[in-house]
Order: structure tokens, then C-alpha cells, then sequence
């Protein structure tokens, strides 16, 4: 507000699948480039220090289009068309509180799912300060900060999934080696049990997505942004399309939200009310013109920088290939309006009858199981729509007539494959191929 890819091992567990989300493939990781960079911290005394009234005076850490940090006091910029505002949902999101020394920070965070079901990511910057230019030349590495607290949920003081004392803090080698490393300004933060639960088990966890381009549609940006006019007290969003930085390759998107937002995720797509897919993390924000937050597209080396914060077995999800076979036309009939579609998204059943008022749509899990009734389906004009959305894997519909109608006959079955991570809005085969995710829960 990313180094070199890896190769084997990942995630056990939580599945790291093709196709479906990331950077753009234009911009790879460093493959030279050393491993991540972690430290372990100290949980003593987190959560004494944090009191309410430090956690209220937190001041926003921001970054300006640049890389250069923003003063507390600049105010966001004309809002124009952008706005933001907060909507249900959404726990697995929270505030991240940290310090340097004797000055309390905020950014914005969102919890991961792992086996071990205790991570958060946000924004490098938000994790370290990034390497920093000397007056003579070069560059001076970054100073860390300490204290992590996530507080998911936060709202007005309260904190009602309660709050996640940080352990350990990962950030990608180039972000405190290397000045103007924005591409890499991402972070990782594992959190410590609290009660003996983990925080995914608390409030669930979103997957992460890499190598989808920086133009996509249906963009959910989540983050507690605390400079003017935002007072940090309670989380605000905008949806909207992301496009193409052409400068620098980053994504952007119409915002108006300020200081506090960093490192608040970028949603591709939604799973459930509270987790979906995270492709960005909000790293700098524009001070001046039209309202705009920047972040670079996770690509592949988002894959080193989660095997950082925990190690596992890396299992490839095949795709399967269910498309319906071409057949004789019946008097009933099933289409479907996509035989594959990617994780989040809807699709339509079309069903289409001769003199029949009333269908049972059914469905199946595996080629030979047992069909099973989702409900009854009426038919006006000969033919009916019906909207479905499903979890990842391959279902098989059909409509059957209904007792004691004519002929009792039923159609034949349609497969319809959900992937495992959502589709990019290039669908290109270049582009559909490079995108993987992990999976998110709760």
C-alpha cells in the first residue's frame, strides 16, 4: 500500500490447480532472484501494547504512484464517479496494526487458507519499508517493523473474531533489498492460535490467484482506509474492472479509498459471503487527479513467498474434459449455456419440453451415481431458464417429466465442469493455461 517461482513443493492440502488466476505472464519472478526473506517475531507483550486508544491513533502507512511514502496528513483525492462504502460479508478481511519503534501503524490484511490455517497477506511496504535511496547513491535496506495484531472484522473498536498476534513476517527478497521494487511490494504474516483455534478455522480463508492480467471485470477491493474522509473505524469496498497501467504494468482501478487500504485484497472472484480469490494486494494509491489505487498482479512468485510461510506437497488438480456428445433431438430437452465455467461464476440451464407444464431438474456428482432431485422446474412457452452455481468439479443435469405426465421421459444428461479458479476475462488459451490459485474455505 515476490521472487523467482518455485518448483515442487507447495501447499498440501489446499491444492495450488490449473487453469485460473494471476499476473500478467508478460511479467514473470526473477527466476535468480534469492528465496523470501522471514523473520520470527516475538508475541510478547502484542497485545498489552496494542490498547484502544493506540489502535485508534494509528497512523496510515501509504504509498504514493511512485513508491514514495504519503504523509499521514494528505487527504484522498476527488472521489469523481469512484466511491466506496461497505456491504456484508466479508470477515475473513481485517486491519493489520504494526509498529516502528515508538510510532503506531495500520494497514489492511486478509487471512489465507493453509493446512496450517494461519496466515494473513498484505502489502510488503506494510511489512517492511522497502529499500530506501541514499543521498550519495544506492540503496539502503529497509527497516522492519514488529507488533504485528490482525483484527478481522474490526468495526468501530469492536473485535468480534477477536485478534491474531503476528509470529512470523515474510516479504519477497527484492521489496527491503532493492529500491523501487513495487512490483514485490507483497506480504505475509503468520499468526499465532488464539483460544486453541486457528484464525481460518475462526473466520475462514481466501485462495490466492497468480498470472491473470491486469484487466479483469468484477473487481471487489476490500480495505479500512483512515485519512480524510475515512475515519479507519470500519472496512469500506469498491467493485469495478481493473485495467492496465501501460507505465508500469500494474492494475488499476477507480477508488476513492486513502491511507489505511494497504495491502487490503484485490478479489477476483467470490467463493462464499466471506473469502474468494485474492490476484492483488492494494500497494500505492494516486495524491492528486482522478482516484486511483495501484497494485501489481500476483504472478509466479507469489508460489515462494506462501511455500515461505509454510512448506507441503504441491498435488496438481488434472482438468477434466466433460462436454455433452451430440445426439438425436428429444421432446425433452437440457442445454447448457457453458460446459465449463470457472470457480464463482453462474451458469444457465435451459430447459425446453412439447406440451409439458412441469419438470424435475436432477443431478449427479459421477457418471454412473444416483441422480438427485434439486426441484421441480415450470415450463411457460416451451422452454425454461434456471441459474445455477456450483463448487469446483464436473455435475451432470437432466430434466425428467414428471409422474403421471405423457411419457415420462427424460432428457439426456448434460455435463457442465466447474473449474477449480476462476476464468480470466482474457480467455485466450495462453493466457486460460498460465493461471493457477489455491483453494479458499469457509
Amino acid at each position: 500500500m515476490g521472487v523467482g517461482g518455485v518448483a515442487a513443493a507447495l501447499v498440501a492440502g489446499v491444492p495450488v490447480v490449473a487453469p485460473g488466476a494471476a499476473a500478467d505472464p508478460a511479467r514473470p519472478g526473477d527466476p535468480t532472484a534469492p528465496g523470501p526473506v522471514v523473520r520470527l517475531l516475538s508475541p510478547a507483550g502484542v497485545r498489552d501494547y496494542w490498547t484502544p486508544k493506540r489502535m485508534r491513533e494509528a497512523v496510515p502507512l501509504d504509498l504514493d504512484p511512485s513508491g514514495a511514502t504519503v504523509p499521514a496528513s494528505t487527504p484522498g483525492t476527488p472521489a469523481g464517479r469512484a466511491s466506496a462504502q461497505a456491504t456484508p460479508g466479508l470477515r475473513s478481511t481485517g486491519k493489520l496494526f504494526f509498529r516502528d519503534g515508538a510510532t503506531a501503524y495500520v494497514c489492511s490484511a486478509a487471512a489465507v487458507n493453509t493446512p496450517e490455517r494461519n496466515l494473513v497477506v498484505t502489502a510488503g511496504h506494510c511489512v517492511n519499508s522497502g529499500g530506501t535511496r541514499v543521498l550519495l547513491g544506492g540503496c539502503r535496506e529497509g527497516v522492519d517493523y514488529s507488533d504485528f495484531l490482525f483484527v478481522p472484522a474490526y468495526d468501530q473498536g469492536a473485535r468480534p473474531y477477536g485478534t491474531w498476534v503476528g509470529t512470523a513476517a515474510v516479504t519477497p527478497s527484492e521489496w527491503p533489498q532493492q529500491c523501487d521494487a513495487v512490483a514485490r511490494d507483497q506480504g505475509m504474516i503468520r499468526v499465532a492460535p488464539l483460544g486453541g483455534r486457528n484464525l481460518v478455522d475462526v473466520v475462514g480463508g481466501n485462495g490466492l490467484a497468480w498470472n491473470y492480467p491486469a484487466r479483469e471485470d468484477g473487481v471487489r477491493v476490500v480495505g479500512w482506509p483512515a485519512q480524510a474522509p475515512y475515519d479507519g473505524e470500519s472496512r469500506q469496498e469498491c467493485t469495478g474492472s481493473t485495467t492496465l497501467l501501460q507505465q508500469t504494468g500494474d492494475a488499476q482501478i477507480a477508488c476513492p479509498m486513502t491511507g489505511g487500504a494497504s495491502g487490503g485484497p484485490w478479489l477476483l472472484r467470490m467463493a462464499s459471503a466471506d473469502t474468494g480469490f485474492i490476484f492483488a494486494v492494494t500497494s500505492r494509491r494516486t495524491t492528486s487527479g482522478p482516484a486511483l489505487l495501484l497494485a501489481t498482479p500476483f504472478d509466479s512468485s507469489i508460489e515462494a513467498l506462501l511455500a515461505a510461510a509454510r512448506t507441503a506437497a504441491r498435488p496438481v488438480a488434472a482438468r477434466v474434459d466433460a462436454r455433452p456428445k451430440k445426439g438425436r433431438k428429444q421432446r425433452v430437452r437440457l442445454a447448457a449455456s457453458a460446459t465449463t465455467v470457472g470457480y464463482g461464476e453462474a451458469f444457465q440451464l435451459v430447459a425446453s419440453t412439447r406440451r409439458v407444464r412441469k419438470v424435475v431438474l436432477q443431478v449427479r456428482t459421477s457418471r454412473p451415481g444416483r441422480w438427485q432431485r434439486i426441484g421441480v422446474v415450470k415450463v411457460r412457452g416451451g422452454g425454461a431458464v434456471v441459474d445455477q452455481a456450483a463448487a469446483p468439479g464436473t455435475r451432470w443435469y437432466r430434466i425428467k417429466v414428471k409422474k403421471g405426465q405423457r411419457r415420462g421421459k427424460h432428457s439426456k444428461p448434460v455435463a457442465v465442469t466447474v473449474l477449480p479458479c476462476p476464468l480470466p476475462l482474457d480467455r485466450s488459451p495462453a493466457v486460460v493455461s498460465a493461471t493457477r490459485c489455491t483453494s479458499p474455505v469457509g
